[in-house]
C-alpha cells in the first residue's frame, strides 16, 4: 500500500511540474497593447493566428508566416519573418543603417535581441552581430 501511494505521489508531482512549464494557447487580446501595436505597425496586413504563453513570454504566429516572441511587458525578443522577411522599421536607426551599409541587397529574415545587442540573419546566409550603438561586432555564415 505504501509503495502504491508513493508511486501515485511521484506521478502527480511529475504531471503537475510538466504542466507548470507548458505553453498555454491564449486569446490575442491577452497580448500587451505594445505587442499588438508592433504587429500592426510592421505587418499591417497580417492576422494573429495563434498566441501561446509560457511563464516568461508570449509566442505569436501570424497569418503571413512570421512569428514573434514577446516578453510579458510587450517588448519583442525575436522576430522570424518567415518568407516575408523582417522590416527594417523594427530596428533602431543605428542598427538598420549598419545592416543596409553592410549588405545593401540582402533582406533580414530573423532578428534576435541578445543582451542589448542584435543578432540578424540575412537571406544571403550571413549572420550579423551588431551592438546597440550600431557597431558591427562580427559576422559569420549561417549554418
Amino acid at each position: 500500500m505504501t509503495k502504491k501511494l508513493f508511486a501515485l505521489l511521484i506521478t502527480l508531482t511529475i504531471c503537475s511540474t510538466s504542466s507548470l512549464f507548458a505553453d498555454w494557447v491564449v486569446p490575442a487580446s491577452s497580448l500587451p497593447q505594445k505587442s499588438r501595436a508592433l504587429i500592426r505597425r510592421i505587418y499591417p496586413n497580417a492576422q494573429i493566428w495563434k498566441v501561446e504563453r509560457d511563464g516568461r513570454k508570449f509566442e505569436v504566429e501570424l497569418s503571413n508566416g512570421a512569428s514573434i516572441d514577446f516578453l510579458l511587458n510587450g517588448n519583442w525578443l525575436n522576430i522570424d519573418g518567415g518568407w516575408n522577411g523582417v522590416p527594417m522599421s523594427v530596428l533602431p536607426q543605428a542598427i538598420a543603417n549598419t545592416v543596409r551599409r553592410t549588405y545593401p541587397q540582402a533582406r533580414m529574415i530573423d532578428v534576435e535581441k541578445e543582451w542589448g545587442n542584435y543578432k540578424i540573419k540575412l537571406n544571403n546566409m550571413m549572420e550579423l552581430y551588431i551592438a546597440a550603438n550600431g557597431q558591427l561586432m562580427g559576422q559569420q555564415w549561417d549554418d
